[in-house]
Parts: structure tokens; C-alpha cells; sequence
């Protein structure tokens, strides 16, 4: 069961339900064995009708700073690293891990229509974008060896990250890869 008291997990669980994909929410409080040693669990394993399996990393962060723009912060620890790579090796061909970062945000006074691709939930509205767990591994830097975080420059991070919806192909027509962003109509 995932942990319900973490609001972007929640969110994210609601948001995935809302769209109606099969997922099952993984016990976090306790690691799995493999190999030596405990490895964490991912937050979620996702069964969307096309396309490959998704084992899911959530991270939450904020949507906007103090100025009203987006700082697209996007670290995460090792441990998270780690553990998401373990999982997509022993699921097989079949999985492919990532990692979701739910920016959250206020509600707007007047809010926009509802295709702006906010999902309202307990008073926020969150934005699911996600990132391939090797296209992240591949951009990663350090945040400090004390801290065990890591992150992807914001730049590249732009340049690579996707809204989740096209990770979750609902038709068979629908793109089994994220478009790369010049290729997408903006």
C-alpha cells in the first residue's frame, strides 16, 4: 500500500485512477531482498494497455518558486537509483522504470480549463511529468556525496522530461515512445 499520508503519492495514485490504468501501490516499509543486501521498493507498477509495463518512482516537488516560475527541481537520491534499476532488471523486457516528479501548486483564483493538464486533488493541482530511468542515469550529477542526491542539469532535464499522459498509451495508435521535444507541436 502506498504511502497515503505523502500527498503527491496519493495525488499521483488518484490521478492514475482517474485514467483508469491497472496499478498496484508497493509497501514501501519494508525493502525486498536481492542479491546481498535490501533493495527499496518502487512506489508503483503500472499496466497501461499499450505499450511496456512502468515501474514508477514518484518524487514531489514544487511546482512554481517565489516568482511564479517553474525550477523544474528534479534530484533524488541514490538509494531511488539504485533500487528502480534492480527492479526493471528483474521484471525483464517487459518493464521499463522511470521516474515521475509530481510539481504541485496552488489552485489558481480563476482557474484555467481543465485541459491544462493540472489534476486537481485536495486543494492543489499537480502535474505528472516523468523521465526514463536510463536517459536520467545518463544526464545525472551529483548533489554532494553527503547528501547521496543526485540531479539532472535543469536544461537537459527540460529537454528530456515528458508529461507522464505519453508514457501511458491508451490506443494501440497511440506512440509507444515519447516524441523527443522538436518533434512535438508546440
Amino acid at each position: 500500500m502506498a504511502n497515503r499520508s505523502n500527498h503527491y503519492e496519493a495525488a499521483f495514485e488518484a490521478y492514475i485512477r482517474s485514467i483508469r490504468i491497472p496499478c498496484v501501490a508497493v509497501d514501501e516499509a519494508k525493502r525486498a531482498f536481492f542479491g546481498d543486501g535490501g533493495v527499496k521498493n518502487p512506489d508503483f507498477l503500472l499496466y497501461p494497455r499499450c505499450g511496456p509495463n512502468l515501474v514508477v518512482e514518484v518524487k514531489g516537488k514544487r511546482g512554481k518558486n517565489a516568482k511564479g516560475r517553474r525550477p523544474w527541481e528534479n534530484w533524488v537520491t541514490t538509494d531511488d537509483l539504485s533500487g528502480l534499476t534492480s527492479w526493471q532488471e528483474m521484471f525483464g523486457p517487459g518493464f521499463r522504470a522511470i521516474l515521475t516528479f509530481a510539481y504541485a501548486e496552488p489552485l489558481q483564483p480563476f482557474p484555467l480549463p481543465r485541459e491544462n493538464g493540472a489534476f486537481e486533488f485536495r486543494g492543489l493541482d499537480y502535474r505528472f511529468w516523468a523521465v526514463g530511468l536510463d536517459d536520467y542515469i545518463a544526464h545525472l550529477r551529483s548533489r554532494g556525496p553527503a547528501w547521496k542526491a543526485v540531479a539532472m542539469a535543469r536544461a537537459a532535464f527540460r529537454r528530456r522530461v515528458r508529461p507522464l499522459q505519453e508514457w501511458l498509451p491508451m490506443t494501440i495508435e497511440a506512440p509507444r515512445r515519447p516524441k523527443p521535444l522538436k518533434e512535438r507541436d508546440q
